[in-house]
């Protein structure tokens, strides 16, 4: 499907990206491991060795983050096949050194943790439209979402069948046919999941492999993330701050006129 520069940029929600550094090929330009875009509250950090037994990767190489892969704007990851050797890539599935499916991810770590309800994404190129009810796990790669809390703990993983429901496709820029550019809302993914919103320090897009999905898989890619909101403290938690407040000091108080 045919998609226009303009339109392309018109889905972008975050500002324009800085061209950091120049890659080996003419599009592409490659971020270095870590990028953050301008205005962001959040950066931005290459992964590789995703699996079920590591799905926040695995350390020991090098990826980069990177624009431009395959459409212009996209984020992307550049991965690292030792040796030296990088190879442009998006969101997806790819055979290790052992032969082993492993999956690219994109880590977003916020400034300070945010509401989960408040997060957003935009990613595109998954080649399926509403009706088709799912994604083609069979031809072409299927998302994953991690949220990651406290500690690097891992809150919640969504699967493909958790997260195409929470998906709504942006108009195409003449208002006709499929634009194949997704917005995922986090917080329709915990009420679809019938999870309470929690503090996040941030998130991992990445391919699922649990649905017989090949690699090399055709890869999806991110276009924008939405800057997250700190989660306000219920009232309990307020009344129960004042009420400490109050009590330290009657008690200090108390204890200088005592002294006195």
């Amino acid at each position: 499907m045919i998609k226009t520069p303009l339109f392309r940029y018109a889905c972008l929600v975050t500002a324009a990206f800085a061209l950091v550094t120049v890659s080996a090929s003419a599009s592409v330009i490659r971020q270095g491991p870590s990028y953050s875009p301008t205005g962001s509250d959040f950066s931005i950090v290459a992964l590789q060795g995703i699996d079920p037994s590591e799905q926040l990767g695995q350390s020991g190489f090098n990826p980069q983050v990177n624009n431009n892969f395959e459409f212009d704007p996209s984020i992307g990851v550049t991965y690292d096949q030792g040796g030296g050797h990088l190879t442009d890539f998006g969101l997806g599935l790819y055979k290790d050194s052992s032969n082993a499916t492993q999956s690219t991810g994109l880590r977003v770590n916020y400034n300070s943790a945010v509401d989960a309800s408040s997060v957003s994404v935009t990613v595109e190129d998954f080649d399926v439209k509403l009706s088709d009810g799912g994604f083609n796990y069979q031809h072409k790669v299927a998302p994953s979402i991690t949220l990651i809390g406290a500690n690097n703990s891992i809150v919640h993983t969504f699967s493909p069948a958790d997260i195409f429901p929470a998906m709504t496709e942006q108009p195409t820029a003449n208002g006709h046919g499929e634009s194949d550019v997704w917005n995922i809302n986090f917080g329709t993914l915990l009420s679809n999941a019938h999870l309470s919103s929690s503090n996040i320090t941030g998130f991992v897009l990445s391919a699922d492999m649990s649905n017989n999905e090949t690699s090399n898989s055709d890869p999806y890619l991110l276009l924008a993330v939405g800057n997250g909101i700190p989660m306000v403290p219920e009232a309990s938690n307020y009344i129960a701050g004042i009420v400490a407040l109050l009590i330290a000091a009657l008690s200090l108080r108390r204890r200088r006129a005592n002294a006195a």
